[in-house]
């Protein structure tokens, strides 16, 4: 293990976490404020309700599971998150070009999954420039190391999320927002990138974790069923644990080799 690289690696992440959850705020906000339903936005997107009249009042600052706008706590919890991620990042991949790209992932869904907790919102101000940067890394990551099958795979898991998600949320529009159909897309392609295999795990453990947390958060809210359930989160805690600890995890279930 390169102690160096592990420790730079989680300077950096607190320094990146720092920085990201105040502009994350900003976009959410700015995504709120703003009616995005002609052209691109459908109903039920970022915000996860069925329209615009739905959602909260901008001025709350308790939208959420946490408190939106300025926040020293949140902040630093941010920051020590993503500096902890990208520590483990580097120990699971060590000085390897795939390094990057999650890297990127994990300070993604830190701050995807801040928004989601404050504002209900998975922006695509966010995960667009996001992807921007995986995908290219990705490619270069597979060029370093000749692992372009590892590239196909990566395409056909993300194309296979964002296709199931997509459906998910075309006939069970209530169940999630368009923002989470975004970014299992983007989490397919990433951890796609390490097999089929972990693309399944992510997801499998994001469904079981989002079930239970939704079951906690009904239980301790007086909307009951029809309380919006932060999903991104749970999409995060899969991506993470399929990353860095996947191959064991499908041995013990799948019983696989390697």
């Amino acid at each position: 293990m390169d102690a160096l690289l592990v420790s730079g690696s989680a300077v950096a992440g607190l320094l990146v976490g720092g920085a990201l959850d105040p502009v994350g705020q900003r976009l959410a906000d700015r995504s709120r404020t703003e009616d995005e339903l002609p052209g691109d936005e459908l109903p039920g997107d970022e915000a996860g309700t069925e329209d615009i009249g739905e959602r909260p009042p901008v001025e709350s600052t308790t939208v959420g599971l946490l408190t939106s706008g300025p926040s020293v706590v949140r902040r630093v919890g941010a920051a020590l998150t993503t500096a902890a991620l990208w520590g483990a990042a580097a120990v699971r991949f060590g000085p390897n070009a795939v390094l990057a790209p999650f890297s990127v992932l994990f300070a993604l869904l830190v701050v995807l999954s801040v928004t989601d907790l404050s504002h209900r919102l998975v922006p695509r101000r966010l995960l667009y420039p996001g992807l921007a940067l995986i995908v290219p890394l990705l490619v270069t990551a597979a060029a370093v190391d000749h692992s372009w099958h590892s590239l196909t795979g990566a395409f056909v898991a993300g194309a296979v999320a964002f296709i199931v998600f997509f459906l998910t949320w075309w006939f069970v529009p209530k169940g999630m927002g368009f923002g989470d159909v975004r970014l299992a897309g983007t989490i397919g392609l990433a951890v796609g990138y390490l097999s089929l295999l972990h693309a399944y795990i992510a997801f499998l453990v994001a469904f079981v974790l989002g079930a239970f947390f939704g079951l906690v958060i009904m239980s301790m809210t007086a909307g009951g069923r029809r309380t919006r359930i932060p999903f991104a989160p749970a999409l995060a805690l899969g991506a993470v644990i399929a990353t860095l600890w996947g191959s064991p995890l499908a041995q013990s279930l799948f019983h696989t080799v390697g």
